[in-house]
């Protein structure tokens, strides 16, 4: 009050920090709290996943195991390659992380087959979701033309874009020179598969030759060495015969054709190439989208004629609606506060005093997370439309005591120095409560609790900044703008009327519980011992289900099935769909078949039409579709939305890994756990990631045989691999870009075992001998895929939850199972279920520390260990109002429930302060306990109400909003509404009950002494 200028200026000062800090900030959907992620990947075309397994997966994690900071890796060796992805612990840099993982990987590059390509290595989950999807369509262009067009003009320029990890090609048929061996021409000319392998690496080689050095002029020599048509390759001489030379068109049929052709595309039912842009793992997504959208719209003009590229999905779409809701919701929560303020208030003068407050606050909440390196996302902007109610509780509390000794004769500069002087230590008391709250959710643990740091620290530093204001610009705005006399308005003096009587009743009512506590403690027991029985009985589940607009399909072919017969699955997946597309509510429909290289794997993405186009949500469509997808019996069809909080999982949230010392016993426990789980009807759609029903032959070499005769056994290996798996044996150069040449027999000379016996092998004496003389044929099932987790043979195992089950029913289900089995055997949850654990854990925690915490603030601001006792006693009331507001409207336990839940300790204790402190200053004024905590109920219900109301209503935006992100704003917000509104009526009661109660009264002893003397 002695310094006006000083208040002010600080607080135009906070609004510029606030307005800078705003301006700098990144946007993003969520806080950057993604582990590292690197993927590790050797493509050894042809070989089993045994062979896999044994010299690829076991060597590639050796190494990564000598790499520091990894928390967990997963290894998959299927036919033609392992896949390893290492999860690093959250401090780990990503490029650091990536950079070792590449020096580990290279140092045992030499250990692994000769046939197997390097190791690649890449910033991210290589089967992970794209964020952005790309199309690309022509009218004039062949699948391989569009294919190589992406490929030099496309691909290489979005992965240049920050953030990027790789642009995956779907449907692609990249170009390739394609030697198609006859087995019978080799044959009948005596030549082996070596012979042309060997033709083709001497003569399609370019070395350098150096140059020619004059006196006056060097020249520059360079041998043109290289094959460069498919003439070219048909005339390569591979062998002489009888004085004749055996060309290699005489061997083969040599074409330009393509690598593979074992995946397609389609958007809408129409064939296409699709480019999946795949970010970092801690790359932001909407600086990625506004880049791509930026590369879309510069090469509009670039491709042929013809040919048109377009995006079809992109993640950052419910991001930006997501964010525009939240903004929106933020300003109407803004108005509903100011209108609450100024009913109670009924003067714009004095409404502007605590309205003031807000734009500061959150302005100050800004500049300080900006400080601290986060940014503007979902989270942060929850923290500013629940801060809202907080932040003008300070403004209110000192205000109304401003006005309220205006009222009883003081003059305004004189009200606002003692009234905020009386109320200094209760607004602190309430802040630092709060303060104390808000910051341990910033050590949640697991990824999803990682999340609300930026959450915590937001609603600290708002709070934080509300006091300042409160104490320092509320006197002095109050000194300027209230006035004495003059009487009051028409509203003022009803609104007056109505908190006269409300204060009167409550007085009465109040007077009567404390003649009565035992009643009023009985309610309060009573109605806390509920709040037990709904959390045991309450669903659970980390995150609720969000429209993110959009919904897929993960399709499994059964074991061995060609992309013909996915595709028809996929088709019918398609037709489903239709009726939908024609509704309108969804606008595209992007099916992948034959998904990473896998002919039996295919996944088909409905785009949905915006939020406000359509009235249905993804999770309806797929609940309408479940019972037509059962009836697909020729392959495995599981649809689902995906989660909130990118909490990852494939789809369903319960996963699971079974590990065991072998890869037997690994099969042969989760056989039980599987078997044993179909027992419970909670638990559906169980799908088991080890099936040894994968149709195959095993070829035994009669290795005795093939030694008399001099034939090695990689020479019986390398001619079976050249003919069914295919060998890239050199490269061919078109346009300065590289192509494999890759040897194969035709199709129709590799479709079934007996096609092995036109195949010839040289021995050492030069003579050809007939391959199925030295080896036998035996038809035998392997599994698609050996997995391993941390090292150890492993199993997955995903399942669906049956209607009205929770996920936390179903992982205490498995686990009492899983204690009956093998000790032997291990159990690490994955996805959700993993998120899940980790968070509930870590909630509950928190809310013990929180409450520990502000119990330690208080005890040293009231120098007491008994009165924060009596004000904390409130919180059970609390935690029981918003568990059964969440069973009123029939809603489950999640992670944004369990955060508002361990806000309402700060709410609470909140209301207790303001009538203990007041209570606290009655007594020494020598009034009787009785009498102070009546006095102070009474005194501080008006800035109860207000505050009250104040959070109340301004958490019901969150409630009533709608679009993108909605359901977990419903989800927080009813928590707080529902919570603090039952918990508000009862403390009312129950605090000044229990302050009497606990609270020592000198002069009623000193009259019980007299009394009893006399």
């Amino acid at each position: 009050m002695r310094r006006p200028v000083l208040a002010s200026v600080v607080s135009i000062l906070i609004v510029i920090l606030g307005i800078a800090g705003l301006a700098r900030m990144p946007i993003r959907e969520l806080p950057d709290v993604d582990a590292a992620e690197v993927t590790v990947s050797v493509a050894y075309t042809g070989a089993g996943p045994g062979v896999v397994d044994a010299e690829v997966a076991t060597v590639i994690e050796g190494a990564i195991s000598t790499v520091a900071g990894v928390d967990s890796f997963t290894t998959e060796a299927e036919l033609g390659g392992s896949r390893t992805v290492i999860t690093f612990e959250p401090s780990r840099d990503i490029d650091q992380a990536t950079a070792d993982v590449r020096a580990a990987v290279q140092a045992v590059a030499p250990e692994l087959p000769e046939p197997a390509d390097e190791p690649s290595v890449e910033k991210n989950d290589t089967e992970g979701d794209p964020i952005v999807r790309l199309t690309l369509v022509s009218d004039t262009l062949s699948a391989s033309e569009l294919t190589d067009y992406a490929e030099r003009f496309v691909t290489a320029r979005l992965e240049t874009i920050s953030g990027v990890a790789t642009a995956q090609l779907s449907g692609e048929r990249l170009y390739a020179m394609r030697v198609w061996l006859d087995p019978d021409a080799l044959a009948a000319r005596g030549v082996t598969v070596d012979d042309v392998a060997a033709a083709l690496r001497e003569n399609n080689i370019e070395l350098p030759a150096g140059q020619i050095e004059t006196r006056s002029r060097n020249f520059l020599l360079r041998t043109e060495t290289r094959l460069a048509s498919v003439e070219e390759f048909e005339q390569l001489i591979v062998a002489q015969r009888d004085g004749f030379p055996i060309r290699l068109g005489t061997l083969a049929e040599v074409e330009l054709g393509v690598e593979s052709d074992d995946s397609l595309f389609r958007v809408n039912g129409e064939t296409a190439i699709g480019l999946g842009v795949l970010r970092q793992s801690s790359a932001n997504t909407l600086a990625i989208s506004r880049a791509v959208e930026r590369f879309v719209a510069d090469i509009e003009d670039e491709p042929p004629p013809g040919t048109t590229i377009q995006i079809t999905s992109d993640d950052a779409e419910f991001i930006r609606n997501s964010i525009y809701e939240v903004l929106q919701t933020l300003g109407i929560a803004v108005a509903v506060v100011v209108a609450v303020i100024f009913v109670f208030l009924a003067s714009i003068r004095a409404t502007l005093i605590p309205a003031v407050t807000i734009p500061i606050a959150l302005l100050g909440a800004c500049a300080g997370i900006a400080f601290a390196g986060f940014s503007i996302n979902i989270l942060t902007l929850f923290a500013l439309i629940l801060a809202i109610g907080l932040v003008v509780d300070d403004a209110i509390v000192v205000l109304e005591n401003i006005e309220r000794r205006v009222e009883n004769g003081d003059e305004p500069k004189e009200a606002a120095r003692a009234g905020s002087r009386e109320v200094f230590f209760a607004v602190v008391s309430t802040s630092a409560t709060l303060i104390a709250v808000f910051l341990p959710l910033s050590f949640l643990e697991g990824e999803i609790g990682r999340l609300f740091t930026e959450f915590g620290i937001t609603l600290a530093i708002a709070v934080a900044v509300s006091t300042f204001v409160a104490l320092t610009l509320c006197p002095v705005l109050a000194s300027k703008l209230l006035t004495t006399g003059g009487g009051r308005n028409v509203l003022a003096r009803g609104i007056g009327w109505v908190t006269d009587r409300l204060a009167s009743g409550y007085r009465r009512l109040l007077t009567l519980a404390l003649r009565v506590p035992i009643v009023v403690l009985a309610v309060a027991a009573l109605f806390s011992g509920v709040s037990y029985t709904l959390y045991q009985t309450l669903p659970s589940e980390l995150t609720p289900q969000e429209d993110r607009g959009v919904f897929f399909f993960s399709v499994d072919g059964p074991p061995g099935a060609a992309l013909d017969f996915t595709d028809g699955i996929v088709q019918r997946i398609e037709g489903l769909i239709q009726p939908y597309r024609d509704s309108g509510a969804v606008e595209d429909v992007i099916s992948i078949v034959g998904q990473y290289g896998e002919s039996g794997r295919a996944f088909v993405v409905a785009v949905m039409a915006p939020w406000s186009e359509r009235t249905v949500a993804p999770g309806e469509i797929v609940s309408e579709l479940r019972p037509e997808l059962a009836k697909i019996t020729l392959g495995s069809v599981r649809a689902f939305a995906p989660s909130g909080l990118d909490a990852g999982g494939g789809g369903t949230p319960f996963e699971a890994v079974v590990t065991a010392p072998s890869f037997e016993l690994a099969a042969e426990y989760s056989e039980e756990l599987v078997r044993r789980l179909r027992e419970r009807p909670e638990i559906v759609d169980i799908r088991r990631d080890y099936e040894v029903n994968t149709p195959g032959f095993d070829i035994a070499v009669n290795r005795e045989r093939a030694r008399e005769i001099g034939i090695s056994a990689r020479t019986v290996a390398d001619t079976v691999r050249t003919f069914f798996a295919s060998a890239e044996v050199t490269e061919y150069i078109d346009r300065d870009r590289r192509y494999p040449v890759i040897l194969q027999a035709p199709e129709e000379r590799r479709r079934n075992a007996s096609d092995l016996r036109g195949l010839y092998v040289r021995t050492t004496a030069g003579d050809l001998v007939p391959l199925d003389g030295l080896v036998e044929v035996e038809r035998r099932a392997s599994v698609r895929a050996f997995n391993r987790y941390d090292r150890q043979p492993s199993v997955e195992i995903s399942a669906g939850l049956a209607d009205g089950t929770d996920l936390g029913t179903a992982i205490s289900i498995t686990e009492e199972i899983v204690e009956t089995l093998p000790s032997q055997m291990g159990l690490s949850w994955t996805g959700q279920a993993k998120q899940f654990q980790e968070t509930s854990g870590g909630l509950l925690m928190t809310f013990g520390l929180s409450l520990l915490i502000v119990y330690l603030v208080l005890a040293a601001q009231f120098e007491s260990f008994i009165q924060p006792v009596v004000i904390l006693l409130s919180v059970p009331l609390a935690v029981a109002g918003a568990l059964v507001t969440l069973f009123v409207f029939g809603e489950a336990i999640n992670v944004y429930s369990q955060v508002g839940m361990v806000m309402l300790i700060g709410l609470m204790a909140k209301n207790g302060i303001l009538i203990v402190e007041f209570a606290n200053q009655l007594r020494e004024d020598d009034r009787t306990v009785r009498d102070a905590v009546i006095e102070a109920s009474v005194v501080r219900l008006r800035p109860i109400l207000m505050t009250v109301l104040s959070t109340v209503l301004g958490a019901v935006p969150l409630v009533l909003s709608t679009g993108a992100g909605a359901e977990s704003r419903f989800s927080i917000g009813l928590v707080i509404i529902g919570g603090y509104l039952v918990a508000s009526v009862l403390t009312l009661f129950l605090t000044p009950v229990l302050y009497d109660l606990f609270q020592s009264d000198p002069k009623r002893r000193e009259a019980a002494a007299a009394e009893a003397t006399a």
